[in-house]
């Protein structure tokens, strides 16, 4: 059976072609996009909402385990961070570190 999943597994990543390649680079891992929603990928002059691009993973693992907690007091935040699970969010500090400040 592995020997049938490995080839179709391979297929389909190349029916995604440099196309698929270039979304998941732009967008990121499942869930980022509900940051950059609101979290400019840019320095903005008069944005009360920080940029996360470029910070610690650790720190963006933190913010988003005490705003799940409820540890800190949001509208928004607790609601989002309340959708993700430690992997997840984990995944996604990973590559907002990764990105250039």
């Amino acid at each position: 059976m592995g020997r049938v999943l490995l080839p179709a597994l391979a297929s389909a990543v190349l029916a995604a072609g440099p196309a698929g390649a270039a979304d998941v680079l732009t967008n990121g891992p499942p869930g980022a996009s509900s940051c950059t929603g609101c979290h400019a990928p840019s320095k903005l002059a008069d944005s009360a909402i920080p940029r996360i691009a470029g910070r610690k993973a650790a720190d963006i693992v933190t913010f988003m385990r005490e705003y799940r907690s409820g540890a800190w007091p949001s509208s928004v935040m607790g609601r989002i961070a309340k959708g993700f699970d430690d992997q997840q969010t984990q995944a996604i500090a990973a590559w907002f570190a990764a990105q250039p400040e």
